[in-house]
């Protein structure tokens, strides 16, 4: 039945209707070594208004974009926003989630490749001091994908995401960190969400580190509904960190409270082997259960007493292909020396790659996982988040 419709709509279309021509979005990569910034932008892309209420299955395919990191250094901080094609503002809902993914190197806990930085609707930009990032090697593969939702009541068209990500050179990381990231549901490609029911109820995941360090600060994720998400010590049962986010009168969250220990003495001591756990606690008044309307994480950056101790990425373990193959399908997309083209940012020198993005369409299960290194521009805690 199916199919005789299909070919009856498409006997009885019009011979002369024109196709639309689709425009396949492009990614250029600038250094701005003045700045000490790289500069990413990507686009057009064509973003649908989708009212408020439809499920997040709606909100697309993410599009890989795989691109190798452009200089010897490290990664001190980004910051995410969407325009129009001159250059105007888009509102920052629109980026529903964003994930930047190191493919060369393993996360703390998981064996996951790492989740370098993240961004969704209550991230802030985030900036670390001076002398502190996460070491990347010039070539180093890392990729970004995103899952977009246009809930501003028109069609968005030739839209453009442009990422801003400040990096540090490599004779002045004087203090290497890495992003520790964990999930109260995290399933190594599956989804990380899961139902909430009516009322008040909470999730957790009990873990432990492989190495010992210290955890210099802290940031969360949660879904609209989501009161706060802990970080406890599981084997005393005491709470580290409670961080709690900003909701309006329908529960929908604006912000999720973030908590910075500090770089030297005052950072928390985390002990290698011990159990930890991570709590999400969400406030549901619907009256209804939510299929797949949780999530909650903590986000961190975390300083490895012993950086060689990192946990190695074993690419023919189970998990980590699995992880990898779950990630929304892509293609290489590298630059030739003929396709690089010189250019001009106000401030410093430019090195930009005009690259293809990849369409197809994958498995979106891992989208869903979001990391984001805590704000740590200003040395002091949010208002928002308690500490114990």
């Amino acid at each position: 039945m199916f199919v005789s419709l299909l070919l009856a709509t498409t006997l009885l279309a019009p011979v002369s209707t024109p196709r639309k021509t689709v425009v396949e979005p492009q990614i250029t990569i600038a250094v701005d070594s003045a700045r000490s910034e790289v500069v990413i932008t990507a686009g057009p892309y064509d973003l649908p208004n989708m009212p408020a209420d439809m499920a997040e299955m709606h909100m697309g395919t993410p599009q890989v974009l795989r691109f190798d990191w452009p200089i010897d250094g490290g990664l001190r901080g980004f910051n995410l926003s969407m325009q129009t094609e001159s250059g105007q503002p888009l509102p920052k809902s629109v980026i529903h989630h964003l994930i930047a993914v190191n493919f060369d190197r393993r996360q703390i806990v998981y064996q996951m490749v790492e989740r370098l930085f993240g961004w969704g609707k209550e991230t802030d930009p985030v900036l670390l001091p001076a002398g502190v990032g996460v070491p990347l090697a010039k070539g180093q593969h890392l990729g970004v994908y995103a899952m977009w939702h246009n809930d501003s009541g028109r069609d968005i068209h030739n839209a453009y995401l442009k990422m801003t990500l400040a990096y540090i050179p490599k004779a002045r990381l004087q203090n290497p960190v890495l992003p520790m990231y964990v999930d109260v549901n995290n399933h190594i490609g599956g989804v990380t969400t899961f139902d909430v029911p009516p009322g008040k109820s909470t999730r957790s995941y009990e873990f432990t580190f492989p190495l010992s360090g210290r955890l210099i600060g802290i940031g969360g994720h949660l879904h609209d509904y989501g009161v706060a998400v802990r970080f406890e010590d599981a084997a005393t049962g005491k709470v580290l960190v409670r961080l709690k986010s900003d909701r309006d009168d329908k529960g929908e969250i604006s912000k999720v409270g973030r908590f910075i220990w500090g770089f030297h003495e005052e950072a928390l001591p985390i002990e290698a082997n011990h159990l930890y756990r991570v709590v999400a606690e969400y406030d549901n008044p619907t009256g209804k259960n939510i299929p797949g309307g949780g999530m909650g994480h903590i986000n961190g950056v975390f300083s490895p007493n012993d950086m060689s101790e990192w946990p190695v990425l074993d690419m023919a373990n189970a998990d980590i292909k699995r992880d990898i193959e779950t990630l929304p399908s892509y293609t290489e997309m590298r630059a030739s020396r003929s396709s690089k083209r010189e250019s001009h940012v106000s401030g410093g020198d430019v090195d930009m790659k005009t690259m293809q993005m990849d369409k197809s369409h994958g498995d979106t299960t891992s989208a869903s996982s979001m990391s984001s290194m805590p704000g740590m521009s200003r040395m002091q805690q949010r208002g928002d988040s308690t500490h114990h």
